[in-house]
């Protein structure tokens, strides 16, 4: 856990001027937890009480809908993430997080701490709204992404921004993230090889 404060306290830096006081107020109430690749992060019907950081592994977000499964979205390593619009307005999770790697190794602060961080620190509403502000502008990019861009593209930007995770996420998942099929995933994929050689 100590080897990862760092880390979080550098993302945080380059979001809001945050002091040592109230670093260290905010980290003594952070958490850590591995999770396995069977478990779940977050569970669909609960209320989402934990926003993690993600200090290694890839995790996915995961709708249940007829007794199929699609991936709406990834969170890779040293992203923050959680259900937050069940975060926030304290009402259950449509979604399940789980791990795409073998673990997903999570710091995490409580709602109730992060309340806490908000009321007795000087940067603590700035990083609240820095957070419901990336989580808007994550949200909004995908939306449009699936509606402008096509899926070779879609697909070559992720290889770009995440190339050390995307070969590591089964074919399936990627494909229903990308709102394809597997098949056409296949036969992106393979273009793309076939125009490298």
């Amino acid at each position: 856990m100590t080897s990862y404060k760092p880390r979080i306290k550098q993302l945080f830096q380059e979001l809001v001027s945050i002091s040592d006081s109230d670093w260290n107020y905010f980290s003594e109430r952070l958490q850590f937890k591995q999770f396995g690749k069977k478990e779940k992060i977050t569970q669909a019907g609960r209320v989402e009480d934990n926003l993690y950081f993600l200090a290694d592994g890839v995790v996915r977000f995961v709708i249940q809908n007829d007794n199929k499964e699609s991936t709406t979205d990834f969170s890779f390593t040293g992203q923050f993430f959680c259900s937050y619009s069940s975060f926030i307005t304290r009402q259950p999770s449509i979604f399940e997080i789980r791990p795409v790697t073998k673990t997903a190794s999570c710091c995490y602060i409580t709602w109730n701490d992060l309340q806490q961080v908000y009321a007795n620190t000087s940067c603590g509403e700035e990083i609240g709204r820095m957070a419901a502000e990336q989580q808007f502008i994550r949200k909004s990019a995908r939306e449009v992404s699936l509606l402008t861009i096509h899926p070779k593209d879609r697909y070559l930007q992720l290889l770009d921004e995440q190339p050390q995770w995307v070969h590591q996420i089964p074919l399936k998942h990627l494909a229903s993230y990308m709102g394809i099929t597997p098949e056409t995933l296949s036969r992106i994929r393979s273009s793309i090889m076939n125009s490298d050689s």
